[in-house]
């Protein structure tokens, strides 16, 4: 999970240009890589559809537990923009997290539950993509325990002042203000095992669990997780905190060169022990 990595898979997004239901030819050329670098990485690539036009499209990659009956653990991104934004840090940084989490776990071989990954459409258009997904998949009667979303991870400041917060209440809800740490969204299980995989291998990374206060506030649902919570589902959202932190939210300046992809590695090698640790897990 090298930066150069990363930031390879980012400039392969954002160097397409945004990612927006009427940029065609930039859809065609970002699904087109994520296909190819999902297959690279050994994996059949499925496709699911859930509506007509070219950018209604969720891809995924799945590697088989030893216990088919446990539930799988799902790692997500969306892969689209707003309008007229390259989207370096939303989403293409959490996307390429996916990619590489994906080409690491591979080669370890099955773990006891499955673990599915996923690449969502439309998340910009009220999660559209991801809820079509836990729909298909509940209506067949899969078990799936929930889904890290990866929401942002590149973007990290640290200069004091540069975090921001919807509100702060003294000794109740009071988050850093300093943009340098990765917050970890209420899903306490999942969450748990970010925070003991980022002290076991990526110790100098700063991360903050918002607990049940921080999940209630509008900011905490707006990602590709909040269909998993709406279904009882476990969901996590591991986030820089989008525009709470980057200037560059929704913008045209949302490139690449405005990462830290060390930061953004750092967060990826988190989230990859944790989901060993989640699905090495036995059932019950």
């Amino acid at each position: 999970m090298a930066p150069a990595t990363l930031g390879r898979h980012i400039a392969a997004l954002a160097d397409a240009g945004p990612r927006w239901r009427e940029d065609r030819e930039n859809i065609a050329a970002t699904l087109r890589h994520l296909r190819d670098e999902l297959s690279g990485s050994g994996y059949e690539v499925v496709e699911e559809r859930y509506g007509e036009a070219p950018h209604q499209i969720n891809l995924f990659a799945s590697l088989t537990g030893r216990d088919p009956a446990a539930p799988l653990v799902e790692v997500g991104a969306h892969w689209d923009t707003v309008q007229g934004s390259p989207g370096a840090d939303d989403n293409a940084s959490g996307v390429a997290g996916v990619l590489e989490i994906a080409r690491a776990l591979h080669g370890l071989g099955p773990r006891q539950r499955g673990i599915r990954f996923c690449l969502f459409g439309e998340e910009e258009e009220w999660m559209t993509g991801s809820g079509a997904h836990v729909e298909q998949f509940t209506a067949a009667g899969e078990a799936v325990e929930g889904l890290i979303a990866l929401e942002m991870i590149g973007f990290r400041d640290s200069r004091t002042g540069t975090q921001r917060a919807p509100l702060r209440i003294p000794g109740v809800f009071s988050p850093p203000r300093t943009g340098d740490f990765i917050a970890d969204l209420r899903s306490l299980p999942f969450a748990n095992a970010v925070q003991r995989s980022a002290r076991r291998y990526v110790p100098g990374l700063k991360t903050y669990l918002l607990k049940r206060t921080g999940g209630l506030l509008r900011d905490a649902a707006r990602s590709d997780h909040l269909p998993y919570w709406r279904t009882a589902r476990r969901g996590l959202l591991v986030t820089d905190t989008a525009n709470l932190r980057n200037p560059h939210y929704h913008k045209a300046t949302d490139t690449l060169s405005t990462l830290d992809l060390d930061f953004a590695a750092d967060v990826t090698r988190a989230v990859a022990g944790a989901l060993i640790d989640l699905a090495d897990r036995q059932q019950g």
